[in-house]
């Protein structure tokens, strides 16, 4: 099966299964509209009710430490991940798929969730129940009802969605906007604080192997497309040997990141290369946790470079397809005005590029810093505000 055939196929499996989860649910959403709340419960959610990660699972972990009087929980529909979690935190973690778990759900005064994906399917859930959509990013692409080639079926899912949400992120006025337009909300549904993901990159390092001091370390994480491979070091003068020199003589590293699923697709000649590795997302599964460590981006469409832009660290951007892209899934703002980095079209420019990045990494920091205005929030310690939101609305 072709790349795009099996990512499409997956991105309506996805919404077929979410609209399945919404339909099985309606029992218990209906009894849900009765039911007493309580206002020291909280529940956690994330991708479809099966991944421990994103806002809500930083939120969760600082209503953990941090907001003794809540109790807080997190829903994993996934028996092997929940069993590892209990371990590690205790018994927080619940599965919605049983009755117990779905009684827990529903007595809940609050719910926290980072896809549309709610611990309970159905819609008015946020009726006498406070639902904040955390997201899981600012959206730099097309997304949801502004995806080019957005089907019917995901338009009726987030027609369902916007029945169940009180509030939905944005870290500025200006991304509220863009979430706004995504979702299909009204600005009142909009929520104006620091995403609770990027609280992390503020603080210190993880030392993890194969990362020293001595070196340069560069994060390659491109984004996938649904209708062709990624291609990397996308540049007809190519040379792998010319690389290898390069990061050799100059002590760089490059950690090339994929989507889990497509990790296969990286050619084995560049993993074959000393100064060239897998930053594997199978094993290093929040990215948010080990940004800091990385001392240059290069990407292309992924809006991890948000985040990244609160280190005020150098970035290099190699759209190679942007027109493509650009009428296949579209963007949410103007992306050469937004993109503040190089964008070399030749592999002699992309080394230059690489060297100044090492040796000049303020080359951009000023117009970073100017975007970080519209793009970001300077807030270090967003979970702490949004806790404050969350307890003055219940």
């Amino acid at each position: 099966m072709k790349q795009t055939d099996s990512i499409e196929k997956n991105k309506h499996k996805y919404t077929g299964n979410r609209l399945k989860h919404i339909i099985s649910s309606l029992p218990y959403a209906f009894l849900s509209l009765f039911s007493k709340r309580d206002k020291k419960i909280i529940v956690f959610s994330a991708m479809h009710c099966e991944t421990f990660d994103s806002n809500s699972k930083f939120l969760f972990l600082h209503f953990l430490n941090n907001e003794k009087e809540f109790t807080p929980y997190f829903v994993i529909n996934n028996d092997d991940l929940r069993q590892k979690l209990i371990q590690e935190y205790g018994e927080h973690f619940i599965d919605t798929r049983t009755k117990e778990g779905k009684k827990l759900a529903i007595k809940a005064r609050t719910w926290i969730i980072s896809w549309l994906d709610t611990p309970l399917g159905g819609m008015f859930l946020k009726f006498r129940r406070l639902v904040i959509h955390l997201g899981h990013g600012t959206p730099l692409k097309g997304l949801g009802m502004t995806e080019k080639d957005g089907k019917l079926i995901k338009k009726i899912y987030y027609l369902l969605g916007q029945t169940n949400i009180s509030y939905s992120l944005a870290s500025t006025e200006f991304t509220g906007d863009i979430v706004r337009r995504c979702i299909g909300f009204s600005k009142k549904h909009i929520l104006v604080n620091g995403q609770p993901r990027t609280e992390v990159v503020f603080k210190e390092k993880k030392q993890i192997e194969g990362i020293q001091d001595d070196y340069t370390h560069v994060l390659y994480a491109p984004t996938w497309r649904q209708y062709a491979k990624i291609k990397l070091f996308p540049f007809q003068d190519f040379s792998l040997q010319k690389l290898q020199e390069i990061l050799e003589q100059e002590k760089i590293k490059i950690h090339i990141r994929f989507h889990p699923a497509y990790e296969e697709d990286i050619p084995q000649d560049l993993l074959k290369l000393e100064n060239i590795s897998l930053f594997s997302a199978k094993k290093y599964t929040e990215i948010m946790d080990y940004l800091n460590i990385f001392d240059v981006l290069i990407t292309d469409y992924s809006s991890i470079y948000f985040d990244y832009m609160l280190l005020e660290r150098p970035m290099i951007f190699l759209p190679y397809d942007l027109a493509e892209y650009e009428g296949t899934v579209g963007f949410t703002i103007d992306y050469n005005k937004y993109t503040p980095g190089d964008k070399p079209n030749n592999f002699e420019d992309f080394i230059k590029c690489l060297l100044n990045a090492k040796n000049n990494p303020e080359t951009y920091t000023d117009s970073i810093k100017k975007l970080n205005l519209s793009l970001n929030s300077l807030d270090k310690e967003p979970c702490k505000s949004l806790s404050s939101f969350i307890k003055g609305k219940i």
